[in-house]
């Protein structure tokens, strides 16, 4: 598990001082289990899978990919395309793509709320790689440190997380693959950039 949280940090882009921070990690916790001097313990890796947007059960090994328990299945139909990186836009023609999504994982939501997409790309990588398909919660608005698909520059549309700073006038859309750059959106092109989902889970198909 101490593995694939690590391959999660090393993929960041981030310092290691800087995620403790924005996880709420220990200072030198990271460094501890890079050293094997401890492990993560529930509650660091429980903030770890939010913070990556993963699952619990991925981080400790469980699954090959980003698997909840199953009980009762809600099938989606993949809406169409979404590009991880920039210059791309929502292809809405469906994929044809059935997507079986445990019912546990709309937390007593209805299925209308939800949408799912299909990445394209390595910007996201290794949270999303390129052919995962994304559940997302429909919602115009969400926390600083999301995954999130977001519409810019009129007709745009990315899949990012988002920062941002209450009260000031930008915002940024940020990659997980150190090999792409953050975009800032600021001032007056904000009133063309829009949340359309949140992304809840991810999932990968062999």
């Amino acid at each position: 598990m101490t593995n694939i949280v690590l391959e999660l940090i090393r993929n960041s882009g981030k310092s290691e001082n800087a995620l403790e921070k924005a996880i709420g990690l220990a200072q030198g916790s990271i460094k501890n289990w890079r050293n094997g001097k401890s492990k993560p313990s529930l509650e660091a890796v429980s903030k770890i899978a939010d913070y990556f947007g993963v699952s619990v059960d991925y981080l400790l090994g469980k699954t090959a990919n980003n698997i909840y328990p199953v009980d009762s299945i809600t099938v989606f139909e993949e809406l169409g395309t979404i590009k991880a990186g920039f210059d791309g836009s929502i292809d809405e023609c469906p994929t044809g793509r059935k997507v079986e999504i445990p019912t546990s994982m709309l937390h007593g939501r209805p299925a209308t709320d939800y949408f799912t997409l299909r990445v394209t790309g390595d910007s996201m990588y290794p949270v999303f790689v390129d052919g995962d398909t994304i559940l997302c919660l429909r919602t115009d608005s969400v926390d600083s440190g999301t995954y999130a698909v977001v519409i810019y520059d009129g007709d745009e549309a990315t899949v990012k997380k988002v920062n941002y700073v209450q009260g000031e006038d930008w915002l940024e859309l940020i990659p997980v693959n150190p090999m792409y750059q953050t975009r800032r959106i600021a001032g007056n092109d904000l009133a063309q950039c829009r949340v359309i989902g949140k992304v809840v889970s991810s999932i990968r198909q062999f």
